[in-house]
């Protein structure tokens, strides 16, 4: 019996340093998201052409401004911060401004005189400014986030030679998703893709109606934490 007992205790001896190495090892904990972000993307948004716009200039429909650069400037305070899913309240900016110049018709054959002035320079502006509501899934390595907000739009179409007045503020449900990326402590990368659609504004002494127009933005850049 005694060496019975004896043998039993060598094997589970010899039986514990393996059973210790089969233990999987405890996972790292999750990195807790940051409780500030702060964004700067850049984009290329495109307004449709408005033809109603376009007669009340005087111009083509597709000598309207389309596409233009844009930057969009973002601060959001995240929590809870250890949670997978957290919730986000913030604000964003968003600046754009498109031109273009309507280029003379030049005659297939020249012909003696001076030369055929260029057209009017048309511009397009459109400011933005909403508070917004996200939530985000992931870690403070990185996570990410579906995101909405209503807020205000002020869009202005004008020629050089005939500026409109600055035209009033008309509502904007904006609403889309992204994902930010964090290699370096405070430092980190994001793509973004938001959908606006801006309400019709009326027209006015001096200003243009601009009709209801839906506009869709992919941007990139840079976010701080």
């Amino acid at each position: 019996m005694r060496h019975a007992t004896a043998l039993l205790l060598l094997c589970l001896a010899a039986a514990s340093p393996a059973a210790a190495q089969d233990q999987v090892p405890m996972p790292l904990p999750r990195e807790p998201k940051p409780p500030f972000v702060f964004d700067a993307r850049f984009a290329w948004p495109g307004i449709t052409r408005d033809r109603a716009v376009a007669e009340a200039l005087d111009v083509p429909a597709e000598e309207l401004p389309g596409r233009g650069p844009g930057v969009i400037l973002g601060a959001h305070l995240i929590f809870p911060r250890r949670s997978v899913v957290s919730l986000g309240v913030g604000g964003e900016l968003l600046l754009m401004r498109a031109k273009n110049t309507i280029e003379p018709d030049v005659p297939t054959v020249p012909t003696p005189g001076p030369a055929v002035p260029a057209g009017p320079t048309l511009t397009n502006r459109w400011t933005h400014m909403s508070p917004q509501v996200s939530l985000n899934f992931g870690s403070g390595a990185g996570f990410s986030y579906a995101t909405g907000g209503l807020g205000w739009s002020r869009l202005t179409m004008e020629r050089d030679d005939d500026p409109q007045e600055p035209g009033g503020r008309v509502r904007t449900l904006n609403y889309g998703g992204g994902a930010k990326w964090f290699a370096k402590d405070h430092l980190g990368f994001t793509l973004d893709l938001r959908f606006y659609s801006i309400s019709a504004q009326e027209a006015a002494p001096g200003r243009v109606a601009t009709s209801a127009v839906r506009v869709v933005v992919f941007s990139g850049g840079i976010s701080f934490r």
